[in-house]
């Protein structure tokens, strides 16, 4: 799901690749970019932050982008890049929105790439960065420092500097993988989730291990997905953390006072 910045609409992806939008507080989807069951199955899907356009990311390694506004075409995306050979698991608007960040899993480990997508598509990768053994499920872009945060599939983080588009430090943050990233507004702080139901909070100048929260959203054989561990996570302005997983439940916490649960909301 991608919620409008600005207007009272949301974005639904699927596992049967449908793309829908629908507007808060209505039974009725407003359109249907993609129907069901003639695309590969929806990984992620955002709007930037300006809210005249969306990405959709799938699990066949492509990005589609649409333009939302009024007389716009949404049954056909504007622009479609195959970004990662494998799979495209997540991505970000980077700046003015026409530079885009994806990670996901490729040959010879390019698995977090930069897209310029006012370049031609033969020249919009700008810059391939190999990390990330068997891929990257995650990225998160802060743009008061202009560094791109991305998660391994073996639980490792990965900061880049984007200005100067190299590798700034890595670190081992999460024994599985991680599966969700999240910034603070102020940007003094990210989260970072993993597949083992751990959530941990860590500065973002030093990196240094602020918080730690163990078996947040532990497995639960109750539930039979494909899936397990930290799905989703947000902070809001009141330091609130909101965090979903794979057992069914979302919860929020308040920060810093780390062993204070506010609310479950249980399946």
């Amino acid at each position: 799901m991608g919620a409008h910045p600005h207007l009272p609409y949301y974005m639904t992806g699927s596992q049967d690749g449908s793309v829908q939008m629908w507007e808060w507080g209505h039974s009725q989807c407003l359109g249907m970019p993609r129907q069901p069951g003639s695309f590969p199955k929806v990984t992620r899907l955002q709007f930037n932050s300006q809210g005249n356009k969306f990405g959709v990311t799938d699990g066949e390694g492509a990005i589609c982008l649409w333009q939302v506004g009024f007389g716009t075409n949404m049954t056909k995306p504007y622009l479609n890049l195959t970004c990662h050979s494998k799979n495209t698991y997540d991505f970000a608007f980077v700046g003015s929105s026409s530079l885009l960040a994806t990670a996901g899993h490729s040959g010879e480990s390019k698995n977090v790439c930069l897209w310029d997508t006012l370049l031609p598509q033969r020249s919009a990768l700008v810059q391939a960065f190999q990390c990330h053994e068997h891929g990257s499920p995650a990225v998160l872009y802060a743009p008061q420092h202009q560094i791109l945060i991305t998660g391994g599939k073996k639980g490792d983080i990965c900061i880049f500097d984007i200005r100067q588009r190299q590798l700034r430090h890595s670190f081992q943050a999460h024994e599985g993988q991680v599966r969700a990233l999240a910034m603070d507004p102020s940007e003094e702080y990210f989260v970072t989730g993993s597949a083992d139901g751990d959530v941990k909070v860590w500065g973002l100048s030093v990196h240094n291990l602020v918080y730690s929260f163990p078996s947040e959203h532990a497995k639960n054989s109750i539930f039979r997905a494909t899936t397990s561990g930290v799905l989703q996570l947000a902070v809001g302005h009141t330091n609130h953390l909101y965090s979903c997983g794979a057992d069914g439940s979302m919860k929020v916490r308040l920060l810093p006072e780390k062993d204070l649960v506010v609310q479950t909301y249980p399946a």
